[in-house]
């Protein structure tokens, strides 16, 4: 058993041989799949629909005042950072406010953000989102309740910060802070995982 696991261990570090040491897989998405709905409402299966390119993944929610918008602009400025090698990149920005945050509010965010091909804002039921949001190691909770002045309810959701760099195979081999990831530093790992 000993010898099958050393051996399971040199094959492993023998396919990522050409990457730096950090950028070993954590975890492989690839045992699940999730069945989402992107900003444009076509079907998106995540982790397969951005298999054979590196992928940079974060979660948001469009109502939220301040983490999601430096998220956002953050993964502005690394997407700006690429430059040409940005069409080699997928950018995936998720909800975890599913009842908000349907396709044509997405759409609107990536509108905001000027988003452009290559960045998918995707959403899915709860069941779904809750699923992947526990893969993703990312927390939600709602934290407060409040009524607008015209009655509706509305409320602010508690979450995790996080941005996920999955390789071309679908696996996770770096995560760093969603707001405050240096630029400079996921575009150069980012890069290490180019063919």
């Amino acid at each position: 058993m000993t010898r099958l696991l050393l051996l399971a261990v040199v094959l492993l570090a023998a396919g990522c041989a050409s990457r730096p040491a950090h950028l070993l897989p954590e975890d492989d998405l690839t045992d699940d799949a999730w069945s989402l709905t992107d900003h444009t409402g076509a079907p998106f299966a995540f982790p397969a629909d951005v298999a054979g390119r590196p992928a940079l993944v974060t979660a948001i929610y469009t109502h939220c005042p301040d983490v999601c918008i430096m998220t956002m602009a953050n993964q502005r400025r690394i997407r700006d950072a690429l430059g040409a090698d940005t069409a080699r990149v997928a950018f995936v920005t998720l909800t975890f406010d599913p009842a908000r945050d349907t396709p044509e509010v997405l759409a609107a965010h990536a509108a905001l953000w000027r988003t452009g091909p290559g960045w998918r804002l995707a959403t899915a039921d709860t069941t779904t989102t809750g699923r992947l949001m526990r893969r993703l190691g990312i927390r939600s909770e709602v934290s407060a309740r409040d009524t607008l002045d015209d009655g509706t309810p509305t409320y602010s959701i508690a979450h995790t910060d996080k941005l996920l760099l999955l390789d071309a195979d679908g696996r996770v081999v770096e995560t760093y802070g969603g707001s405050a990831a240096p630029p400079d530093m996921v575009v150069a790992d980012t890069r290490a995982l180019l063919p």
